[in-house]
Order: structure tokens, then sequence, then C-alpha cells
């Protein structure tokens, strides 16, 4: 059986993309910093202008600005997908789970739902029929 929820031209396992990309490029981020603060070190070690370490800063830059702009990409089109839904609550739902990257929990407290049960519903409901 195929799991796979079509609505539109989105699909259930697209949002799941867009949630895994936002949640890489925080990773991709953070992989970014470490790599420019071991090269500030080297800097500091073997002088400015130093060419150790340059060659892995330059790729973790690059992976981060490809990640950036797929990411990008996939936001632009699930936002302009959620914008035209009708329902303000599904709308703030799916914004905050798969634009902002919040999980259920915290949808729901924003939301003013008492557990995370509340937008997700309403999230798999619209699924469903959208």
């Amino acid at each position: 059986m195929r799991q796979e929820v079509q609505y539109g031209t989105m699909t259930k396992d697209r949002l799941k993309q867009v949630e895994s990309l936002v949640c890489e490029l925080e990773e991709e981020r953070e992989r970014f910093a470490r790599e420019a603060w071991h090269h500030k070190r080297i800097e500091e070690t073997y002088g400015v202008g130093c060419l150790f370490g340059r060659d892995a800063l330059d790729a973790a830059r690059d992976r981060l600005q490809a990640i950036e702009a797929e990411c990008q990409d996939e936001r632009d089109t699930v936002r302009q997908w959620i914008d035209r839904v009708s329902d303000s609550m599904t709308r703030r739902a799916l914004r905050l789970r798969y634009l902002d990257g919040k999980n259920w929990s915290e949808c729901a407290r924003r939301m003013g739902y008492a557990d995370e049960s509340g937008p997700r519903k309403l999230v798999e409901r619209y699924l469903r029929i959208g």
C-alpha cells in the first residue's frame, strides 16, 4: 500500500523532505561554525593567510550554500501551497511545523492546544480531504 498522500502538487513525503531539509540546514550550519572555528585556530597558530584547513572551510561553505539554496526552493514551494489553504488554524499548524521547524508540542503550545494531537489532527485531516 502506498503511504504517500497526494494533494495538489504536494505530498506528505515532500513535506517530510522539507522538514528534514530544515534540520539538515541547521546541522550544516553547526558544522560550518566548527570548521570556521578550527580554521581560525589554525590561523592563530600558523599565521593569517595559512593555507592549512582552507580547503575544508571552502568545502563546508559550499555544502552549506547548496543546502541553503535547496531548502529555500523547497520552502518557497511549500509556502505557496500553504498560502492556498483556506483554514487559518490549518495554515498556522502547517507553517509552524514545515516552515518554522517546530515540533508538534511547540505547534500545540503556540496555537493554544492542550497537547500535540490538536494541530497534528488538523494537518492530517487536511491532507486526507485536501
